[in-house]
């Protein structure tokens, strides 16, 4: 009996899309649902920037209707699409460069080893006076240890290094 590994990975990764509107109509092809959003969003954006600019300028972009409902965002949605820093979405990129300059910078936190340590800005260090480590009686850690440290040989006779526990 044979074994068989499927990789759902194309297909879990396929983007939403939608065709179906209502119960009575749908479209003959699909759109993907961000893009779509990205096109509204950059829709809204594009006219609140040029009903502004048509405000304190009223004869400017007097006939360019079509290219700030169609040209701009579609132009803008097709940029966003193909952008991936990092391999990631743009805006996962975005929120995870946010969360990390909150979060990290601004708060100032220090880590080692995956902890975070306290901030200090003291402008000097102290160290601390050393203390010497004996062993009583020559004991080994380990049972298995002769307290006799031994040196490795590799065929050409040269030292490998000190071995603990060969026998």
């Amino acid at each position: 009996m044979s074994r068989f590994v499927f990789n759902y990975r194309k297909a879990m990764r396929e983007p939403k899309k939608i065709q179906r509107i209502t119960e009575n109509y749908s479209l003959p092809f699909s759109i993907e649902l961000i893009p779509m959003i990205n096109y509204f969003i950059f829709v809204a954006i594009s006219f609140g920037f040029f009903i502004g600019v048509r405000r304190i300028f009223p004869h400017a972009f007097e006939n360019t209707f079509v290219i700030v409902i169609f040209g701009i965002p579609l132009g803008l949605t097709i940029l966003i699409t193909k952008i991936k820093p990092e391999g990631k979405n743009i805006y996962l990129y975005f929120w995870g460069l946010l969360k990390y300059l909150i979060m990290i910078k601004l708060s100032k936190k220090r880590y080692c080893n995956d902890k975070v340590m306290a901030f200090s800005n003291d402008q000097e260090i102290k160290f601390k006076s050393l203390v010497k480590v004996v062993r009583k009686n020559g004991e080994s850690e380990n049972t298995d240890e002769n307290p006799v440290k031994q040196h490795d040989l590799d065929e050409s006779r040269r030292s490998m290094g000190v071995l603990s526990s060969k026998e």
